[in-house]
């Protein structure tokens, strides 16, 4: 296995910065998978979307000109939050909870006690975290993945090779044993990587994300294995050989072609559903899409489109149950009926959106195949045999603007998280 730390920029055009989102109020809550463009913006997001698998493939290809930082989505848990407080100077650390209505945030461990009652291993590694993380060097607010403790590391042979490894969340991260990675990881009592920070003030909830942080001006502390997820530089390792390249501009091209055979106004109707049924209209069309990577294999678009009639109906009828009286139950059971004529006269449009979903995913899917030859650690998922090897979670694409967007398999990680028995939520 090779560790690669490569030091040339990587080079691609973003086309579009517009279509990196971030979490609400530009905090790191939540980033957004590029084939969703197409329900959070409509038209213009599908035309984001397309572009941007442009520039990565000539980020890829070799042909790109202006800088942009990629990262590699790293599976641990929970998210950790931590740094020098804009409104008073002091350290502390928490969760995604210090950007809640009422802060939670952590200077010292007592404050860790009373902002997470009942939770002992959390408790335990925001300890650890304060302890450890307080002897970096400070003067901004960063977020990471907490990646292992010390007593959370073990030795395993995988394969006929020892490795060590650690499970923070639903991925195995292994290292071969001897090692000198390994031995850097034996020698520490936390484990962080980081990917965002925060910059403005004049309090946290003021500043605002910015993707891929540079930890190297946290300096180093004893105890302490840190990193950033920044991909360094590809060095030839991901580049697209001509047949690679030549395929997945097919894939893209093919989205491509797909969405200028779409009248723009067959989007508009995402927009009129919102205005005449609710915001709900979007939602569950969307959780619709999504819950085709629970099931683990997409629909085809006309079956999709048909079964999302019978979900708008069962959410809806769940709504009606929940209410009491007689108008309100009139209310819903009319807007109930409304909404599904609406759907059911934009069938098309519905089969149209997801179709250019599903090409869009086709070809970000031959993409995050070829980024996935970046390997800092081995990953594997338990298996009742034994480890089975996987991909990483996958990766980010970062823009100048600090901004960003996930590039995930979005089945193939889904499978194994809903099947790990996973430690923990983010």
């Amino acid at each position: 296995m090779k560790f690669n730390e490569i030091s040339k920029p990587l080079v691609t055009q973003i086309i579009a910065e517009s279509m990196l989102l971030e979490g609400k109020e530009g905090k790191n809550t939540h980033l957004e998978h590029l084939e969703d463009n197409i329900f959070n913006k409509g038209y213009p997001g599908a035309k984001e979307a397309v572009d941007y698998l442009y520039s990565l493939h000539a980020m890829l290809d070799g042909k790109s000109q202006q800088a942009v930082s990629m990262t590699t989505k790293w599976d641990g848990a929970p998210a950790i939050i931590a740094g020098k407080d804009p409104a008073t100077g002091k350290f502390f650390v928490g969760t995604k909870g210090v950007f809640a209505k009422i802060p939670k945030m952590n200077f010292t461990t007592n404050d860790i006690k009373l902002n997470h009652p009942g939770q002992d291993d959390l408790q335990n590694k925001l300890a650890l975290a304060l302890t450890k993380l307080s002897k970096l060097t400070w003067n901004t607010v960063a977020q990471g993945d907490f990646l292992f403790a010390k007593d959370t590391l073990s030795e395993k042979e995988i394969d006929g090779e020892s490795y060590l490894i650690f499970k923070p969340n639903t991925l195995v991260y292994a290292v071969p044993s001897q090692s000198e990675l390994a031995r850097q990881i034996l020698s520490s009592d936390i484990g962080i990587v980081w990917h965002t920070e925060y910059v403005g003030g004049p309090t946290l909830a003021d500043t605002q994300a910015k993707f891929g942080f540079d930890s190297s001006v946290l300096g180093q502390a004893p105890g302490v294995w840190h990193r950033d997820a920044i991909i360094k530089d590809l060095s030839g390792t991901v580049t697209f050989t001509a047949p690679e390249s030549a395929d997945v501009m097919s894939a893209i091209a093919t989205a491509d072609q797909y969405l200028k055979t779409v009248d723009p106004d067959t989007f508009s109707w995402l927009g009129q559903g919102t205005d005449l049924i609710g915001k709900e209209f979007l939602q569950q069309l969307k959780a619709h899409a999504n819950n085709q990577v629970r099931q683990g294999h997409f629909d085809e678009p006309t079956k999709f489109a048909q079964g999302f009639v019978q979900k708008y109906i069962d959410y809806m009828t769940k709504e009606i149950d929940k209410v009491k009286t007689q108008k309100s139950i009139d209310t819903k059971t009319e807007k109930m009926v409304a909404g599904v004529k609406f759907i059911r006269e934009h069938l098309q449009s519905i089969v149209s959106v997801y179709d250019l979903y599903l090409k869009l995913i086709e070809a970000k899917i031959k993409i995050v195949k070829k980024l996935e030859q970046i390997r800092v650690m081995n990953t594997f998922v338990p298996t009742e045999d034994g480890y089975e090897v996987t991909g990483e979670e996958g990766f980010v694409a970062v823009d100048r603007m600090g901004n960003a967007l996930k590039l995930v398999d979005r089945l193939e990680f889904s499978r194994l998280n809903f099947g790990s028995g996973k430690p923990g939520g983010k």
